[in-house]
């Protein structure tokens, strides 16, 4: 015999703390000046860069073209001259320090290479950007590499050096000792692609020094693309949320159905008031975890549905607050161990992870929790109180008296039968079917 919790007993409470919670979350929005909407929503130049001194100054005095890329680890020099493509590789691990690496690049006859930075300095901190594969004439080129740990730049430097832009959003991204940086500009118009490029880059130089911003990542959007794959993803998320009322109408009831729709629409809006209030950037992962949370929370509430709709024909005639109750009680464990299991997965991803896999973990806990508290205090008392509503119609229209609990009291002259169920609950066998039931 397991103990009966008795969830709907503080569902009044539940609902008030979730009105707390989301009222909460759109002042927090509000008052924070909107959502923080990312170049996939808004139009503009999203631009990940990295400050690093540069490492050496290489050039090629000899007849041909030269070009060098650094990839995986490997330097590699491809020479094309009237005699053909000369193909050189310079596997860092081998070359550990950049005294190493510029004697071995210096045996390719008429490169030059003028290093920088100490001789000893490592050759694996050498980073490359967007002009990779590096066109190598007579005029310097130059090759750049991360700074040391106690040079990290701090995020207030790059808003201050790039006020001009007027209010751009900037986010560290990854390691802060490599000093690499999202920023991103708006560009309602549409017509300020290049400026912002050469300005961004401009801007960081005036600050840091000449060649010592590497672009690591360009992307723009326009006003067009922005504006339309906001309306797809809206469009896109209520017509899940539709299917699923369908789907849930279909399997079980109506009431079933708004009550399973009432949780993930609570769930959706405390995960955007947190996105809102914190300012977490909303971008297409922001909706794909979304979507993964209506999922998972659905799946939880299903679970839960499915055992009401069992026990009202294993315990017939209980009062339906009582089968709620039970009903959660018995897939309680159920649910909060598949939480937990997910949550340690999610967890890790936050901890481990960087950039926008960090952003979708944290979305993913916290609609985790929201979800496993929706189906335990949200969907089922939505439920009981739907179905009181409507028993109390139904017996309003046909004249009978209705019980507090919003079960149909019926009274006979000559006998009268009591329901009484106490919190245990009982343990009842499921029905075997197919071969199993033949063979009792």
């Amino acid at each position: 015999m397991i103990g009966m919790i008795k969830f709907t007993k503080i569902r009044y409470l539940m609902f008030l703390v979730s009105i707390l919670v989301i009222v909460g979350g759109i002042v927090g929005t509000i008052r924070n000046g909107g959502y923080n909407l990312g170049i996939d929503f808004e139009a503009g130049l999203n631009q990940r860069v990295q400050i690093a001194p540069v490492a050496f100054t290489v050039n090629f005095t000899d007849v041909g073209d030269v070009s060098m890329d650094m990839q995986n680890g490997v330097m590699s020099i491809d020479v094309r001259s009237d005699k053909g493509v000369s193909k050189y590789t310079f596997p860092l691990s081998d070359y550990p320090t950049l005294s190493d690496l510029k004697n071995g690049l210096m045996t390719i006859p008429g490169l030059q290479i003028n290093l920088l930075v100490p001789d000893d300095s490592l050759s694996g901190k050498l980073t490359s950007g967007l002009n990779f594969p590096l066109e190598v004439k007579e005029e310097p080129s130059f090759v750049n590499i991360v700074g040391e740990e106690s040079a990290a730049i701090a995020i207030d430097k790059i808003r201050a050096a790039l006020a001009t832009l007027g209010n751009p959003q900037i986010q560290v991204v990854g390691n802060p000792d490599l000093s690499e940086f999202m920023i991103r500009v708006s560009d309602p118009d549409g017509t300020k692609k290049d400026e912002l490029e050469v300005s961004i880059v401009k801007d960081l130089e005036n600050v840091f020094g000449d060649n010592t911003v590497v672009v690591l990542q360009s992307d723009y959007v326009g006003p067009r693309f922005s504006s339309s794959l906001a309306s797809q993803s809206i469009s896109l998320t209520l017509t899940a949320l539709a299917l699923i009322l369908i789907y849930i109408w279909f399997r079980f009831k109506l009431s079933f159905a708004i009550s399973a729709i009432t949780a993930l629409f609570h769930d959706v809006l405390i995960m955007l008031g947190f996105i809102g209030t914190f300012q977490m950037e909303v971008s297409t992962t922001t909706i794909a975890a979304v979507l993964t949370i209506i999922g998972y929370s659905l799946n939880d509430t299903i679970v839960v549905f499915d055992r009401i709709r069992e026990n009202q024909v294993l315990l017939k005639g209980d009062k339906l607050d009582n089968i709620i109750n039970i009903s959660i009680t018995q897939s309680l464990s159920r649910t909060l161990i598949t939480s937990l299991t997910t949550l340690l997965a999610v967890l890790a991803l936050y901890f481990f992870g960087s950039g926008l896999i960090k952003d979708f973990a944290l979305n993913l806990i916290i609609g985790i929790v929201v979800g496993t508290y929706s189906s335990i205090f949200i969907a089922s008392p939505v439920l009981l109180g739907w179905s009181n509503v409507a028993r109390k119609r139904k017996a309003k229209k046909n004249g009978a008296s209705i019980s507090s609990s919003g079960m149909k009291v019926v009274e006979e002259k000559e006998s009268s039968v009591t329901i009484n169920r106490t919190t245990p609950i009982p343990e009842v066998e499921r029905k075997r079917k197919g071969k199993r039931k033949n063979r009792k």
